[in-house]
């Protein structure tokens, strides 16, 4: 199944020449996706060229930060008597409080159960399938229309568009 197209308002005089449209249609679909999957594997490219260049760079920080934190660490009673930080002209260093909460698979089920819902998340959307269901008069309560058109549409075969390429090729 191809993908579905609005047609563009040029004349096509016949069936045949409509069928000859999908066919172009399906052609197209076709360099498409050659053009996007080249697009993709360049894309891998560079981010794999890009993140060996930024190796070094990474892990000159790392390295740093692992320094930082030792000096900080050793002279903790000292820099950080009055402060949880110290700023200097190019930057700053110290502890920050943080939590963490680090939960397992079996975690919500268990909230559940302990019905403590005000510490699960849940996105909140009119359900449009559900809704189809509603009368229309329900809907109207709800803010809300039904509405039913006759959308035109053309889909491609590109297994037959495929078909008549190898056709064409041999």
């Amino acid at each position: 199944m191809g993908t579905r197209y609005k047609p563009s308002m040029a004349k096509l005089e016949s069936l045949e020449d409509v069928n000859l449209a999908l066919r172009d249609i399906g052609l197209a679909e076709k360099e498409l996706e050659a053009i996007d999957n080249e697009a993709n594997k360049q894309i891998a490219e560079i981010k794999t060229t890009t993140a060996k260049q930024g190796e070094k760079l990474r892990s000159r920080i790392q390295d740093l930060s692992s320094k930082i934190a030792a000096f900080a660490e050793y002279n903790k009673a000292d820099l950080f008597k009055d402060n949880k930080s110290v700023e200097l002209s190019f930057g700053k260093f110290g502890w920050r409080k943080t939590t963490k909460i680090s939960v397992k698979k079996t975690t919500l089920e268990l909230l559940k159960k302990m019905s403590l819902f005000q510490c699960i998340r849940t996105k909140e959307e009119p359900d449009k399938n559900a809704m189809a269901e509603l009368t229309d008069e329900a809907l109207l309560q709800v803010d809300a229309v039904r509405k039913v058109t006759d959308d035109f549409f053309c889909e491609a075969d590109t297994e037959e568009v495929n078909k008549d390429l190898l056709k064409s090729a041999s």
